[in-house]
Parts: C-alpha cells; structure tokens; sequence
C-alpha cells in the first residue's frame, strides 16, 4: 500500500522495428513515452514533427465531434434519466477497433447542410414571427399598407395612442392647420391605431407636437401588400409552410442516429492515433535507431522485456532509478478496500513521488468519521444498498465505481454507528406496536451510548478522535522527513510535538483518574517543551533570539488545540441527524392523527423528512468528514502536486477496450 515504486526507461530500437515497438506499447500500456533532452546533439536527428498530418487527424476529430453534436441535439431516441449523468462506454474487442474504418466525410458533408438549413429557416422563422407580432397589433386597422408612406404631397403614417393622448393630439394638430386627416381604429388593450395623413408642409409642426405629446410613430419593418389583416395572414402561411420544411429537416436529422456508434468508435480510433502521432514526434533518432524513453512502473519491466522479445530482438531497454531533481509520475496502489477511497486524495491532489501515499490512512478515518456524522442504521442501510448496486450494475469508469463504493462503506459506517447509539430513523423503534416489541428490545440492548439523553461521552470520542489523527499526522511528517535522511527536522520539529502533545494529553488523563500519578506524566511534558524550546530557534543566529523564537513556538499548541476541537463537528452532525428524524416522526404523528386521510399525510411528511435528511446529512457527512482529512490532518505532512502516471496506450472516450 505505497506509491509504486517507477523505473527511468530508455528503450532502443532499430528504425526497421519502430512501428511494431509503438503498437506493442500502446497495446500493454505500461510505460508513459517523454522527451529525452539528456542525449548529445550531435547523434541526435528527431523525428519530422507530421504537422500535416496532426492537422489532418485534429480536423478529422473536429468533424466527427460536430458529426456527435449533431445527432446529440436531433436524435428522436429519448435518453434515460441515467445515461445523462453516467453515459454507458461501448465495449468493442481490440482488433474491432483497430481494424475500425468509418468514411465520416460525407456524413459530416450531410449534417453540415442539414445544420445550416436548420439554422437559416430558424433565422427566417424568427424574422416572420416578429413581423406577426407587429402585425398582430394593427390587424384592425382597414387601411392597405403600401398607402403608409409618403407621396408628392403627403405623408402618412401609423401611430398608437392610449386613450387620453388620441384627443389631444387631434386638438393640437387643428391649432396648427387643417391639412390633416387622422382615422382611428382599435388597437391592443385600450390603445388605439390612428392612420394619420397630412401635408408635407405642416410635418415639421408634427414632429413637435409628437416630441411634445412623447409619441413616436409605428414604423413598418418591411413593404407590405393589402391590410394589416391581409399581410398577417400571408406571413402565417409562410410561417407554417417554413414549420412544415422544419419538421422535415429534424425528421430527416434525426436518421442520422443511426451512425451514433460508428462515429463513437472512429472518434476514439482518431484520437488514440493522434496521440500516437504526437508521441512519434518526440522520438530521437540516429541513423539507425530510434530511442523511446518515458517511465515505466518497476513490477512492469519484467512484463514488458517478455513482450519486446516475443516481437523480436532489435531493442534494448535500459531502466534506472529516478535522479532527485527529476519530476517523477506517481502512481498510487493499494488493497481493494483502500482503492475505494482514493478519490478523496485525488480530490486534493495526488502526493508527490518522494512522499507517503496518505490513502491507507484516509480510509480508516474517512469510514469512522462519516459512520458518526450520518449515524443511522436505516440511513446506513439505504446509502449502502445504493451504492454497492450502482457499483455493481452500473457501466462507468471504474474512478466512479469507486466514488459509489466508498459511499457504500460509508454506509456500512453509519448502520454501526447507528447500531451502537440506537439511532434507527431517530427514535421510531422506540414507537413500534407491540408485535415487534422484540425489535425495540433488540435495539436496547445493542444501545452502548445515547448521544440524545447523555451527549457528553459521545462529544469526548469525538474529541479523542481528533487527536489520534493529529497525533498520527504529526508521526506520519516524522517518518516523511526521517525516510528522506531529514533526521534533525525529523526529531526535533514532528517527533518533538508527538511527544509534547502526547504527554499533555496522558498528563490530563491521569489528572483526571487518579492525581497520585500525575508526578509520573509531568516531567516528560517539561521535558518535551524545554526541548521544543530549545530546538524550535535553531534558525535564529542570535543566542537570545533563539530562545525566545523556542519560547514563542510554544504557541503552536493552540495551533493544535484549535485542529482537535474541529473533530467536535462528528458529534454535531451525528446529533443534527437524529434529531431531524425525530422531527419526521413527531409531525407524521401529529398529522397521521387526523381522520380520514390523516395516515396518508403523516406517511408523505414522514417520507419528505426521511429522504432530506438522507439527503442533506449524507452529503454533511461526506463533506465534513473530507474537510477534516484535508484541513486538519493533510497539513501536518502532506505536500501533494504529484503528476499522476499516464501510460502510452489506448486513448478512449466513448468505448471500452475488452
């Protein structure tokens, strides 16, 4: 359970057995390939770039990804709530997908064309239901369109009024002239629609009254034939005849889906090339030979060298261990139980190649901690059923599987932790009808603490808890610096507090037994602090600075002190969870009292409080329990900013390799 330990490799191959060697390592995936800089350039040729070609595959992914788009957008086959969240791979057999072929080009050709008709008769359908729109509010107006404009004499235009602006507009027009002549006709709500026509002579002393009166005239966005009625009617049949063309163009789109997992497979046969052709381009080559180099895990190079010789005899691999200024990937491998629960360190960062892998002891403490913040035997029971079936039946990447599986343990967790406290469903149990007296009996006798009647002992477990992880994290940065030949660091800065914050803590301990022993436990707690005081200042050049920087390091007790009291959030949430399934059961009661459907309404409240405080709690518990793993313990040792280990192989997106 560690972080596996990997190999600089350096594989040499003749010109003649290159491709062969490139294929066999893609196919194993087991070493990742990098840049070599370290050779002498003068024996180096590297490889022709393929711009070109690289060109040529990036093209050809973009179309096939525009190609899925497409059929993503018009498929008629409706996607179930499921595969939205967790898309199901396509398993195909290695030689399926390299011997895959798909001529993608004409299809992308035919989607192209559909998507642009699409796009254009949406255009033109925008376009024609606007213009309904302003028609829609002038179809009462009896007067032909093409009337509205001007002539040699006069203009005409169209105007809304409300009510109250209609008379007095007509009062000023007449104050100003009489060559005018105004209809009205009703228009949208109360507003009218009044076609005004007056002489061009008098049009500036209309352009103030309407300035004045805040109107504005109604300008047609097009020519139009006929009455308003007449034109709205013509732009309705185009507008159907442009849905009809719609509807068929989305019928037809909608064929396409057929293609769906050919263009899936030449899409990851694309993109599995490509990174071919991106690895080829870094090789190094001489005259004779091309020279591959990358890393490889070490329990890999036996497995590997059986491969290359079962190919051939024109290579020669050489692996070494990693320098110290080299940026090594990592790669993390633990038991089946511990692999669950590597998504909470990948979550923060994967540890560096010269750290410990923090996993193991994620596991233990994320399992304990989320048991006590959700703490319900039925709780636990349902998130566990749940997520060992979505584990079990569910095709995705095998980093969600684990996702599913960790909430199960956590469930698993809860139903102990809910055992031992007799939490099930809060206090339900404690109600059940005489008939399943054995099941209330059953649970008061597993009951070893009640955090509702006496919450002081569970608040102390928890506390307790706190500072076994930080007492861990302390040693964990002891045996960090320690296996990196850090040995005054090791002992007097983490082995320094492990034994100062241990001893305070057995001195409380035995305070609080028996006050007789206490003259045992406090000499090692001075003892502990003049040596964190006498090592903590070691930095300082001046003999008085360096006592007093010992002195004042003191003070990272309350660092300390601070971290453990953060664990007291188990106790909280465990609490917060009972108690609102207590909440459930006491309004169903109250409710389900009533008569008639009085049980119907107690059974929908109690499901409503049941399902989120599930819901609410569980997510609590998840979050709470990583917070204490990153904030409180991950900073008494881990450093992280690992690069995770990629092996040159199979690039895939949409399918999976059997």
């Amino acid at each position: 359970m560690a972080i596996s330990e990997m190999r600089r490799m350096h594989l040499i191959v003749h010109q003649s057995f290159r491709d062969a060697c490139l294929d066999l390592l893609q196919e194993l995936g087991v070493a990742s390939l990098e840049e070599e800089t370290s050779l002498p350039e003068d024996l180096i040729t590297r490889r022709s770039s393929g711009d070109g070609s690289l060109k040529e595959l990036e093209n050809s992914l973009m179309e096939i990804n525009f190609c899925l788009d497409f059929i993503n957008k018009y498929s008629s086959k409706p996607a179930s709530g499921l595969s939205n969240f967790f898309p199901q791979p396509l398993e195909i057999k290695a030689e399926e997908f390299k011997e895959s072929r798909f001529d993608h080009a004409s299809l992308y050709k035919a989607c192209r064309s559909i998507e642009e008709q699409i796009q254009s008769l949406r255009s033109r359908l925008n376009r024609l239901l606007t213009l309904q729109e302003f028609l829609s509010r002038i179809d009462r107006v009896t007067v032909p369109l093409e009337d509205v404009g001007s002539t040699r004499y006069t203009q005409s235009f169209l105007i809304e009024l409300s009510p109250e602006k209609k008379e007095t507009l007509k009062k000023e027009l007449s104050e100003v002239s009489n060559l005018w002549e105004m209809e009205v006709f009703p228009g949208e709500g109360k507003n009218s629609i009044a076609f005004l026509v007056i002489h061009k002579e008098i049009s500036e002393a209309l352009e103030k009254i309407m300035q004045g009166m805040s109107l504005s005239l109604l300008v047609l966005p097009q020519a139009f034939e006929g009455t308003p009625a007449e034109a709205k009617k013509q732009i309705e049949q185009r507008i159907e005849a442009l849905f009809v063309r719609q509807k068929e163009l989305l019928r037809k789109a909608a064929l396409y889906s057929k293609f769906e997992r050919d263009l899936k497979i030449a899409h990851d046969y694309y993109l599995t090339e490509l990174e071919r052709r991106e690895k080829e381009s870094t090789l190094l080559q001489t005259s004779e030979t091309a020279i591959l180099s990358g890393w490889v895990r070490k329990c890999d190079i036996p497995l590997l060298e059986k491969a290359l010789k079962s190919k051939g005899q024109e290579w020669a691999l050489f692996c070494r261990e990693p320098h110290s200024d080299e940026d090594v990937p990592v790669f993390i491998e633990n038991n089946r139980w511990v692999q669950n629960f590597e998504v909470l360190t990948r979550l923060y960062g994967l540890p560096n190649y010269r750290e410990i892998d923090p996993t193991p002891l994620v596991a233990g403490f994320f399992f304990l901690f989320f048991g006590i913040c959700l703490g319900d035997v039925i709780y636990g029971l349902i998130l566990a059923l749940l997520g060992f079936l979505g584990a079990s039946t569910l095709k995705v990447p095998e980093s969600t599987k684990q996702f599913f599986r960790m909430l199960a343990w956590g469930g698993v967790a809860s139903l102990v932790v809910g055992v031992l406290t007799g939490s099930w469903l809060g206090d339900l149990f404690d109600y059940l009808p005489s008939t399943l007296a054995a099941l209330k009996v059953l649970k008061q006798r597993l009951t070893l603490i009640d955090p509702i009647n006496n919450p002081l002992p569970m608040l102390v477990f928890s506390l307790l808890l706190g500072i076994v992880q930080v007492l861990v994290g302390v040693m964990v940065g002891f045996v960090k610096e320690w296996r990196r030949k850090n040995y005054a660091k090791a002992v007097m800065d983490e082995l320094g507090w492990f034994v100062f914050i241990s001893s305070i803590v057995v001195y409380l301990v035995v305070f609080s037994v028996s006050s007789s022993y206490v003259s045992l436990v406090l000499p090692v707690v001075i003892g502990a602090a003049f040596f964190l005081v006498a090592t903590q200042g070691r930095h300082q050049k001046n003999p008085i600075m360096k006592v007093l920087s010992g002195i004042l390091s003191l003070y990272g007790l309350v660092s300390y002190l601070g971290d453990v009291l953060s664990y007291s959030r188990l106790f909280a949430l465990g609490l917060s969870t009972t108690i609102i399934a207590i909440l459930a059961r006491t309004l169903s009661t109250l409710f389900g009292s009533s008569p008639y459907i009085g049980w119907l309404i107690g059974l929908v409240i109690a499901l409503i409080f049941h399902l989120f405080n599930l819901a609410m709690s569980g997510l609590g518990a998840f979050v709470h329990s990583a917070r204490l793993q990153y904030v409180e313990f991950f900073t008494k040792f881990y450093e992280n900013g690992g690069k995770e280990f990629k092996p040159f192989g199979y690039r895939t997106k949409y399918i999976k390799i059997i």
